[in-house]
């Protein structure tokens, strides 16, 4: 049902996927990847519509399943960006502490995931006013942006960094 609902949502009906999802994390039976996986895409699926509910969603995931196993391994992150998003000083502080978790705990291979947690990390920084950890983390950013892509011989973009000019141009600037 998780992956029915991957399609679902590729196909452009996420309320079916959402559907599904539910299912899964409602389930008496405990197939723990595929409900932490539906737990991750049921916040996912709500990211921009309904932070609120996105942010339960993964509070959730990284309560019950703190290994993240079954999941792309991001929830921090991705918790992390909806309490920036806040721009109040306890959702900062709050997302500034899920992002050190995030970097001390959790070893996820791929260039984007980092990517993302660099952006995330600079935005906390910038909030919090601390210009050195911000500079450091434009330029691990753009570090990655420029490393290509990852499984060059597989013609896959699997944890390829995408960033567009105007992110680099930023970037850029706060590495200086």
């Amino acid at each position: 049902m998780r992956i029915k609902g991957l399609a679902l949502r590729e196909a452009g009906h996420v309320d079916a996927a959402r559907e599904l999802w539910t299912r899964v994390i409602e389930s008496e039976d405990e197939h723990w990847p595929q409900v932490s996986g539906s737990l991750e895409h049921l916040g996912d699926s709500y990211r921009h519509d309904d932070p609120p509910r996105a942010a339960t969603y993964y509070r959730r995931l990284i309560a019950d399943y703190p290994t993240l196993s079954g999941t792309s391994g991001c929830a921090h992150v991705s918790l992390a960006e909806i309490l920036l998003d806040r721009r109040d000083k306890e959702s900062v502080e709050q997302a500034a502490r899920l992002l050190g978790t995030w970097i001390d705990e959790f070893s996820i291979p791929f260039p984007n995931a980092h990517f993302r947690f660099n952006l995330a990390l600079i935005r906390a920084a910038k909030a919090l006013g601390d210009k050195e950890t911000t500079q450091r983390a434009a330029r691990t950013a753009l570090d990655l942006a420029a490393r290509g892509p990852v499984y060059p011989r597989h013609g896959q973009e699997i944890g390829d960094v995408k960033a567009d000019a105007k992110t680099l141009r930023r970037l850029r600037r706060l590495a200086k």
